[in-house]
């Protein structure tokens, strides 16, 4: 897919304004194939607002980012840009011209400026020709232009290009590199290096931080808070989301609503937990009210059938006086059952429980009590020794040792083995050199970047419960614990399961497991949001030792003091440098 190239035209440059500068998407919906994804949305984004948007896999952003760039023309509703100038669109995946070069792509990021350059040498050829009042005009519109050139960093073009490539890794890039040879990842940092050189009026950025190390994700994050124009960002990079947008919109509201959310990242998770307590709350009311309804019931059927009927003096009260209580206690037993009816026939889901890692190591069993929090125990023995791993050309002499509480947070360039390392620990493949040892009854929770299904016909509660070696009934109660999944989702076959939720199930088949050690290889990947929220709350309540390895950066941040890097075959702790800010 090729991101949005429109040229600028000389006017909309010459105009300079972005103050009134907004995008809105009206009533829009859309659908794939024949499922939907888009559901009469309607989204505006005034100057100055950078959106986060975001919400499960497969929910739509991708579709709603191309709708608002006007890429795709969605089955119903409209789109309005009311801007001047480009609108920079950044897919995950962005397209150039056929047999385009990197030269190519920076003249297209400096259209504007050229524009602006050509109109300053028309204007000083006019001048030479011009007197009076028309030269006046001249010199005001020769000003104007100046300005506008400056503003945009006409003057620092060169040095200002050479910086932008430097930080996105493309410094060492030949003016006529074809972009055809880039990989992938040096193909998405190139068109947002275009993007920000552009520095176009609107910008719609899908995942723009997918391909950058930190030094580059931070730099782009100062950048965007510089930024002015109306910007839409998907993103699952929650320290992009909590350091650069001024608002949330959530395409995975409650019962399928778009939701837009005041202020940042932390704002939208304070929302969340509210919006947690007062279900938990609307819960408990609903069940306290069917609890008292049933023993109102219970008690008028009790009397109803004699048990409750008054007695005088020992006697069974009958005639007219009798009627009456029997009537009475008839009508109460209906008005208890209608009360009743009208609870059950709007009942309040409960809430899924949170996320919990329980433990089952040795003869402990399912009922273990917790191991006391990492602080206060003092170190016992190795839970899992690795000596001398070594893998080919990946690992040389590793060595790891892992008791209660310990934490690891494993970070590497692509490549670097981090991912052969845990499949070795987790038993997975056997290293060629070297030896992993667990402790006794210890039971690994490993979790692998993709899981393989090879029943991928199957439904996913049928799946679910052939891995698991339970009775389909069994299963689904099991899940319906987790509440990963809606209802429908698990008639599903696998195979046509979304990333993210393929992802839910692997996570869903590591809690059910309840291990005593995890080894989490990517973890947060391809999760919404609130889940990743869910999960890291649950990995920092597991007492027991844990490895992660992450190129998420709130996590990595979080975790700072535990960060060792995995480079040349061997594991050291990094050194932690304080990145520059970016420029305007």
């Amino acid at each position: 897919m090729e991101h949005t190239t429109r040229l600028p035209d000389p006017a909309d440059v010459l105009s300079g304004s972005r103050g009134a500068a907004h995008l809105a998407a009206e009533g829009v919906s859309h659908a794939l194939g024949d499922r939907p994804v888009l559901r009469d949305i309607s989204l505006t984004v005034a100057a100055d607002e950078r959106i986060g948007l975001i919400g499960e896999n497969g929910l739509g952003k991708s579709t709603l980012l191309r709708v608002l760039a006007r890429d795709l023309t969605p089955e119903r509703g409209s789109v309005l840009r009311a801007v001047t100038g480009r609108v920079g669109f950044l897919p995950q995946e962005p397209g150039f011209p056929a047999g385009w070069c990197v030269t190519d792509v920076l003249d297209r990021a400096h259209a504007e400026l050229d524009a602006l350059a050509a109109r300053l040498s028309v204007l000083e050829e006019d001048m030479t020709h011009a007197e009076g009042p028309a030269l006046d005009a001249l010199l005001a519109d020769y000003s104007r232009t100046q300005d506008l050139h400056s503003a945009r960093g006409g003057w620092e073009r060169e040095a200002r290009t050479g910086e932008v490539l430097a930080v996105f890794g493309l410094g060492g890039l030949a003016p006529a590199h074809p972009v055809a040879r880039l990989s992938s990842g040096q193909r998405a940092r190139l068109a947002l290096a275009e993007l920000v050189l552009a520095d176009p009026c609107a910008l719609l950025l899908d995942e723009p931080t997918n391909h950058l190390d930190d030094r580059a994700a931070d730099w782009l994050t100062d950048w965007l808070r510089r930024y002015r124009g109306p910007c839409v960002i998907a993103s699952h990079d929650r320290a992009l989301l909590t350091d650069a947008v001024t608002g949330i919109v959530d395409l995975d509201g409650p019962r399928g609503t778009v939701v837009r959310h005041g202020g940042g990242y932390r704002d939208y998770l304070a929302e969340q937990r509210a919006a947690r307590a007062r279900w938990e709350r609307r819960y408990a009311q609903w069940r306290d009210e069917t609890d008292r309804v049933r023993e109102r019931l219970a008690r008028a059927s009790s009397a109803d059938d004699g048990g409750g009927l008054k007695r005088d003096n020992e006697k069974m009260s009958y005639g007219r006086t009798g009627g009456r209580v029997q009537a009475g206690l008839a009508h109460r037993a209906r008005s208890a059952r209608l009360d009743l009816q009208r609870l059950l026939d709007r009942p309040v889901p409960r809430p899924p429980e949170p996320l919990r890692f329980r433990a089952r190591t040795g003869d402990g069993g399912p009922g273990t009590a917790p191991r006391p929090a990492p602080q206060q125990a003092e170190a016992g023995p190795p839970l899992l020794e690795a000596a001398h791993i070594a893998f080919r050309d990946v690992l040389h002499d590793i060595g790891l040792t892992l008791r209660d509480g310990d934490l690891t947070v494993i970070t590497g360039p692509n490549g670097a083995g981090k991912s052969t390392l845990l499949r070795i620990l987790a038993g997975v493949l056997p290293a060629e050199h070297g030896d992993v040892t667990l402790g006794e009854g210890v039971r690994v929770g490993y979790l692998p970047q993709e899981t393989v299904y090879e029943d991928g016909h199957r439904s996913l509660l049928e799946v679910y419960a052939r891995r698991r070696a339970l009775d389909q009934d069994t299963a689904y109660a099991e899940l319906g614990r987790f509440g990963l999944f809606r209802r429908r989702d698990l008639a599903v076959p696998v195979d046509r399961l979304s990333t993210g939720q393929r992802r839910r199930l692997s996570i869903a088949e590591l809690f059910a497991a309840r291990p005593g050690l995890l080894l989490l290889d990517e973890p947060t990947n391809h999760l919404s949001l609130p889940l990743v929220e869910q999960l890291q709350e649950a990995i920092e309540e597991f007492t027991g030792p844990k490895v992660l390895v992450t190129h998420d950066r709130a996590l990595r941040e979080r975790y700072a003091d535990h960060v060792v890097e995995l480079a040349d075959g061997v594991l050291r702790r990094p050194g932690r440098i304080r990145q520059p800010s970016a420029p305007r």
